[in-house]
């Protein structure tokens, strides 16, 4: 059954106070909402004293509600204004206005600029009550922002990326922790960016895992620009001593960090530029040296995006 949410939503608006049937009582303040309190709704959502009059229908694209509403219900059960009354006391009023809209406003849902409290309000609900499309649109966002492919990570991985981190390990998404990891440990915590408060959200586990992989990545800088990068079994790209000696000048002065930005060396960004737009002020003496330097570039990118998620222990 379809139902025009503008119209119900425009024509009903509930009592001033609530109608209890029952004795039962688990809140005695529900405060009910007249955005999604519809007239012909058959059941009332209450989640941290604020409510909801809606449609059965509606829930049923949750198997965890779906199964729920099919079992027979007890003959004392709380009701306002004749409908049942379902109290969720372990989830947050901001999580339920995401799923509400986008289960009575899908356009508005879907035309929305998304934004994290957006998508983490649709992967925890979707996650904990089973809603199979909404959990695929959260995890498509998620990835958009947070993306495996760590060479088309952008600058919308930093906001939130340690609040990012936590709710991958709430909601079973594990495919962003690497790049939310990454974008995390290139934050100057001392610039005030959004890293600064990111020891707050982090678990003691995954402060850990962050600091570790900071350590290795600049262990990693190093090695590249020391030349320390071209170990056994690594990419084979020799270059005569002075073009050896120029290309390590020019990289020392072209990962040199700006000590005014909130951001650190980005060197996965900063390997990828070099590969698509070549190398600006660098002259080597012989083409066979540029065409191995250029080789080399792209064997230091392979070889970072591999390393990544092993030096946040999130691989073996």
């Amino acid at each position: 059954m379809m139902h025009n949410s503008d119209e119900d939503m425009q024509t009903s608006h509930p009592p001033a106070k609530r109608q209890r049937t029952s004795h039962r009582g688990t809140s005695e303040s529900l405060i009910e909402q007249s955005q999604f309190w519809f007239s012909d709704g058959d059941i009332v959502i209450g989640v941290e004293g604020q409510s909801w009059k809606i449609h059965r229908s509606k829930l049923m694209c949750s198997v965890i509600f779906a199964d729920m509403l099919e079992l027979p219900q007890p003959a004392d059960i709380e009701r306002i204004h004749g409908c049942p009354l379902v109290s969720l006391s372990q989830d947050s009023v901001d999580d339920w206005l995401v799923v509400l809209t986008w289960m009575y406003q899908r356009e508005k849902f879907n035309n929305q600029t998304v934004v994290f409290d957006t998508m983490a309000g649709a992967i925890r609900l979707s996650n904990k009550y089973d809603i199979a499309d909404l959990r695929q649109w959260s995890t498509r966002q998620l990835f958009l922002r947070w993306p495996q492919d760590l060479t088309k990570m952008t600058f919308a991985a930093f906001p939130h990326a340690a609040e990012a981190i936590c709710l991958a390990r709430e909601c079973n998404v594990p495919e962003i922790l690497p790049a939310s990891f990454y974008a995390l440990s290139i934050m100057r915590w001392t610039h005030l960016a959004d890293g600064g408060q990111s020891h707050l959200h982090l678990s003691p586990s995954d402060l850990r895992c962050f600091i570790v992989g900071r350590e290795h990545l600049q262990d990693h800088l190093y090695a590249i620009l020391t030349g320390a990068d071209e170990r056994s079994g690594g990419h084979s790209t020799p270059l005569c001593p002075g073009c050896e000696n120029a290309s390590r000048t020019w990289l020392g002065s072209s990962l040199k960090p700006d000590a005014s930005s909130p951001y650190g060396v980005w060197l996965l960004r900063s390997l990828q530029v070099f590969a698509v737009n070549g190398c600006p002020g660098l002259s080597l003496h012989h083409a066979r040296c540029d065409v191995n330097f250029r080789l080399r570039i792209s064997g230091f990118i392979q070889d970072l995006h591999d390393a990544i998620p092993r030096y946040f222990m999130l691989r073996a």
